[in-house]
């Protein structure tokens, strides 16, 4: 199957047979099942397959430079801004700004209330485009309401330390309780668009059904408005603002890796995280073919791959609980890292680091095994630096530096 496939959908009819009959003999799982091991609704692992390059610290020519001495509490994400800035989001509600190496003591004020509770609160923030202009951030977050909990897009002004003009442009329908397995991740799509990943909640039958926005991935302007040229418009039956669907718990997006596609990250069950390529109206396969199981052992899915599904371009078992995703370009690191993907993991607690060349993945290599525990979210600064965000109540902020007593070794 072409893993690159542009604008794959899948007919009404396979949809509504094969679809409907492999979800009516699904085993659903609840928060409960997961092993206290890991956070709530994160992947297990499994046995190994293919084994990964795994390189030694002493072998890793670079350096973990602290950047603040503060303890960030349940950290998610991180931006920069175009003067070289950094705005970190965690999960609790705090917005908080970087300059250089010290985190001011002030949150950023404004912040929309977010529900806390499993994984849920403030999750992704991005910076518009225009931003020397408009000031602009969007931040993903969510949102607790009578009928359940939705993730919203906030678009707002960053005025010194304060959001103003906040307004809310896009809510997740239908509103549902869980606050596990989410998405949340926000990337700007090469055609301008605004691009958002949503989990499942533990509620697989969702990914599948078209009236509802989990399991997704949405598209809308950034102004929340629908463009339309969105491959669903149009129709009744499907929510205008998907634009691929299938997934369980995409965590990472991105759309900066200079091929013109969007990538994507997603978490499997016990086994089974996946690198995708999305492509418009394309259906990502969640929970009709995968390459894990449920966190008891019993069997989600027979199959890895059916006709009218978009295979995943690589995927890992045993699970790592792929959490972020990044695109490497700069001047700081060798020549053969321009365009690798990098991949935060929690329970691998590493970073992975994916040589892609023609949309297949030719190699697979992970640092810093261990070293600093869950690694949440992975981003690059604009002069070609490599930031770490570790989750937790203590959570950390790196920059990987290069070494030159480590470059001389590596280079003997």
């Amino acid at each position: 199957m072409d893993h690159v496939a542009s604008g794959l959908k899948v007919r009404s009819g396979f949809r509504n047979g094969l679809a409907t009959a492999i979800l009516s003999g699904l085993s659903l799982i609840s928060p409960t099942d997961a092993s206290a091991e890991v956070s709530v609704g994160e992947p297990q692992s499994t046995t190994i397959s293919a084994p990964p390059e795994y390189v030694p610290d002493s072998d890793f020519p670079y350096r973990l430079q602290k950047i603040v001495d503060r303890k960030l509490d349940l950290p998610w994400a991180m931006a920069f801004l175009p003067d070289g800035r950094m705005l970190v989001t965690e999960r609790p509600g705090g917005l908080r700004l970087i300059e250089g190496n010290n985190m001011l003591g002030q949150s950023i004020s404004g912040v929309p209330e977010v529900h806390v509770g499993g994984h849920s609160g403030l999750l992704d923030v991005l910076v518009d485009r225009d931003f020397p202009k408009t000031h602009r951030l969007f931040l993903s977050y969510m949102h607790a309401g009578p009928s359940g909990s939705t993730i919203r897009i906030v678009r707002a002004r960053l005025d010194e330390m304060t959001l103003m003009d906040k307004q809310v442009i896009f809510e997740s329908r239908p509103a549902v309780d869980f606050t596990d397995q989410i998405g949340g991740r926000l990337a700007w799509g090469p055609d301008g668009m605004l691009y958002m990943t949503i989990g499942d909640r533990f509620q697989m039958q969702r990914a599948q059904n078209l009236l509802d926005d989990g399991g997704k991935i949405i598209r809308i302007r950034d102004d929340g408005s629908i463009p339309d040229d969105n491959p669903f418009v149009g129709r009744t039956d499907v929510l205008p603002e998907i634009y691929s669907y299938g997934h369980r718990n995409p965590q990472g997006l991105i759309a900066n890796a200079g091929d013109g596609r969007i990538w994507s990250v997603e978490q499997g069950p016990k086994g089974g995280d996946e690198l995708n390529a999305i492509t418009s109206g394309g259906n990502y396969g969640w929970p009709l073919v995968t390459f894990g199981t449920n966190y008891d052992g019993t069997i989600i899915s027979n199959l890895t791959s059916a006709p009218g599904l978009i295979d995943s371009v690589h995927h890992w078992v045993p699970s790592l609980a792929t959490a972020s995703l990044a695109s490497y370009s700069g001047s700081v690191m060798p020549d053969d890292w321009q365009g690798n993907f990098l991949v935060g993991t929690l329970v691998g607690q590493c970073l992975v680091r994916l040589e892609v060349t023609n949309g297949v993945v030719t190699r697979e290599r992970r640092y810093l095994h261990n070293t600093i525990g869950r690694i949440r979210d992975v981003a690059v600064s604009p002069d070609g630096f490599i930031y770490l965000l570790t989750d937790g109540t203590e959570g950390s902020l790196y920059r990987l530096e290069p070494a030159e007593d480590l470059m001389a070794r590596a280079k003997q």
